[in-house]
């Protein structure tokens, strides 16, 4: 009998030992210190930073750059078929089909090249973007650091702002300064 209460008062008695040193919610909650709030207008900054236009208009003068480059390959393309029209009469069969399995050999070597173009510009705005959004980071957390902000939150999350917690100008200006502009990188990865 007696090892059967030992064995129900060995229970209660740790309960009651853990319960002590268990702290409630309520208690811990009291002990954090209050949250120091932040808002940044991301998408503004990525907008209006000055590498981000620098960016913009790499991207647009190679586009254009390449659009010229496709429009001369596509001329030649045109005078190459009107050529090979022209030709299919006087040409034999075997002739004939040779010359146009070269042009769409031509047709092919031609919308390889617009592919690649294509994926070169959209690998090298990734790549500015990302380096963008790098040093944004880097400034919001210097900004929160110097501050003692303990929370940053993109204004598209929020339904109301008062403007005193509006850090966007700030991180705007030191991104201009860090990154006045920036060379994107033109290669295929």
């Amino acid at each position: 009998m007696s090892r059967v209460r030992y064995f129900l008062l060995v229970p209660v008695v740790l309960l009651a030992l853990i319960s002590l040193h268990v702290v409630s919610p309520v208690a811990s909650a009291q002990n954090i210190e209050p949250a120091v709030i932040a808002i940044v207008e991301i998408q503004s900054i990525m907008r209006d930073a000055a590498a981000s236009k620098s960016i913009k208009a790499q991207i647009e003068g190679k586009r254009t750059e390449y659009q010229a480059e496709i429009s001369s390959e596509e001329a030649r393309l045109r005078e190459l078929e009107q050529e090979l029209a022209r030709q299919r009469s006087v040409l034999s069969p075997e002739a004939y089909a040779k010359r146009r399995k070269e042009f769409e050999g031509d047709v092919a070597a031609v919308q390889r090249i617009v592919v690649d173009r294509r994926r070169e510009l959209d690998q090298a705005y990734a790549g500015g973007v990302r380096q963008l959004q790098f040093e944004l980071s880097n400034i919001i957390a210097e900004i929160a650091a110097e501050r003692g902000i303990t929370l940053v939150v993109p204004e598209a999350q929020t339904l109301f702002v008062d403007k005193s917690l509006r850090i966007s100008r700030e991180v705007l200006q030191r991104l201009d300064e860090r990154m006045p502009d920036m060379t994107l990188e033109f290669e295929l990865n």
